[in-house]
C-alpha cells in the first residue's frame, strides 16, 4: 500500500487529446502523407502471417535498419517505441541510483526514473539560448551513475554543440550516457557512428517522429555490440514489436523518398515560422534543430492559448517554467497549419 501511495504522487504523464482540431501537442510528422502511410499498411497487412510470430520480419527489419543507418546490426535493440526501452534501460540501472539530467527537458523520462527509484538531479539551461553549462554538469554528473540527454532537447529544442557531447563521453567514462535523438533527423547530427568509440554510449532512436509512424509504437536502442547482445537476448521481450508494425517499417524504410521530402519541407516550415513570430513583441522564439518551436510567451502566455484553442489549433501548453516564465511548445506542421498559426497569434493584441 505504502509503494502505491509512493507511485499515486508521481506526475501523470499528459496524454494529447483527439479531436477535430489542429493537433500540434505532440511533435508527430503531419506533413508525411497519411494516404501514403495509409497504402504501405494495407500492403504490409497483405504480405504478412498474423497467424505466426515475427521472427523473419525481426530479422529483415535488422538488416534494413543496419543498411539504413549504415551501422552494424550487432549495435541495434528493436522495442515497442523508445518509452519501451527506457523502462527496460531504468530497469537495468536499478533502485537507488543517481542520474544526472537537464532542465528542461522530456518529461516522460523523469517520471519513469522516479517509478524505477532512480535520483534525478538536473542542471539547469539558460534561459536566455538554452546553453548548457559542461563543466557545472560534469561536476555534477560525477556524483551520478547515468547521465540523460535529449539531443535536440525536448522542450527546448535546440541541439548542443557535438564537441561538448564528446567532453561528456571523455569525462564520464565509467557513466553510461545516454543520448534521446528522438528528434535527430531535423538536427545537424546524430552520435550513431560513435557508438563503437565510446562504449559507455547509448541512443534511443524512434519511428514515431519524423518517420511518421507514432501509431505503430517502433523504436530502437543503439549502443555497443556487448550490451546490445545483452538486450536482445537476455532483457528485452521476445517479441515486443508486432508484425504489421515490423513490416510497414520495413517497407518505409526500404523507400524512405516521401519521409525524406517531407522533413525538408518541416525544416523549410520552421524556418519561416520561427523568422515571422520573431517579429511578434512580447514573445520570445528559440530556434530549433527538430520539428517543433519552444516559444516564452511572457505577458502574451493566457492569450495565446486561449487565441489558439478558439482557432481550433492544440498546442503544448507547458505553463511556467522555472527561469523561462511561461511557455508553448508548437509542433511544425503543414503549411496550411503554420499559415493559421501566424494569422492566430499576429492578431492577438
Amino acid at each position: 500500500m505504502k509503494e502505491m501511495k509512493k507511485i499515486s504522487m508521481i506526475e501523470k504523464y499528459a496524454i494529447p487529446s483527439e479531436s477535430n482540431y489542429f493537433k500540434l501537442d505532440a511533435n508527430e510528422n503531419l506533413v508525411l502523407d497519411k494516404d501514403f502511410l495509409t497504402k504501405i499498411s494495407l500492403e504490409s497487412l497483405k504480405k504478412i502471417d498474423l497467424r505466426k510470430y515475427p521472427i523473419d520480419l525481426y530479422e529483415r527489419l535488422y538488416k534494413k535498419l543496419s543498411h539504413y543507418l549504415k551501422i552494424s546490426e550487432k549495435s541495434l535493440v528493436l522495442g515497442s517505441g523508445s518509452d519501451q526501452i527506457i523502462d527496460l534501460l531504468l530497469t537495468l540501472i536499478g533502485r537507488g541510483k543517481r542520474l544526472t539530467s537537464i532542465y528542461p527537458t522530456f518529461s516522460y523520462f523523469k517520471t519513469r526514473c522516479q517509478l524505477h527509484g532512480v535520483a534525478f538531479s538536473e542542471i539547469m539551461l539558460s534561459s536566455i539560448d538554452n546553453a548548457l553549462d559542461i563543466e557545472k554538469f560534469i561536476i555534477d554528473a560525477k556524483k551520478s551513475h547515468v547521465i540523460y540527454l535529449s539531443s535536440p532537447n525536448n522542450p527546448t529544442g535546440n541541439q548542443f554543440e557535438k564537441s561538448k557531447i564528446f567532453d561528456i563521453l571523455s569525462s564520464l567514462k565509467n557513466n553510461l550516457v545516454i543520448v534521446d535523438e528522438a528528434y535527430v533527423e531535423f538536427a545537424k547530427y546524430s552520435l550513431i557512428k560513435y557508438v563503437k568509440g565510446y562504449p559507455n554510449l547509448v541512443i534511443l532512436r524512434t519511428f514515431s517522429k519524423a518517420l511518421g509512424l507514432a501509431g505503430a509504437r517502433v523504436g530502437y536502442m543503439v549502443a555497443n555490440d556487448e550490451l546490445a547482445d545483452l538486450f536482445r537476448n537476455r532483457i528485452q521481450l521476445p517479441y515486443a514489436v508486432n508484425s504489421l508494425s515490423l513490416a510497414i517499417a520495413i517497407s518505409l524504410i526500404s523507400s524512405p523518398k516521401k519521409v525524406e521530402e517531407s522533413i525538408s519541407l518541416i525544416k523549410r516550415e520552421r524556418e519561416r515560422l520561427y523568422q515571422s513570430l520573431s517579429k511578434i513583441k512580447n514573445i520570445d522564439v528559440y530556434k530549433s534543430d527538430a520539428n517543433f518551436l519552444f516559444i516564452k510567451c511572457n505577458t502574451k502566455y493566457w492569450r495565446i492559448v486561449e487565441a489558439l484553442e478558439n482557432s481550433k489549433i492544440i498546442v503544448k501548453s507547458l505553463g511556467n517554467i522555472n527561469n523561462y516564465g511561461n511557455c508553448i511548445r508548437m509542433t511544425v506542421g503543414t503549411k496550411k497549419m503554420n499559415d493559421k498559426i501566424l494569422s492566430t497569434i499576429k492578431d492577438i493584441q
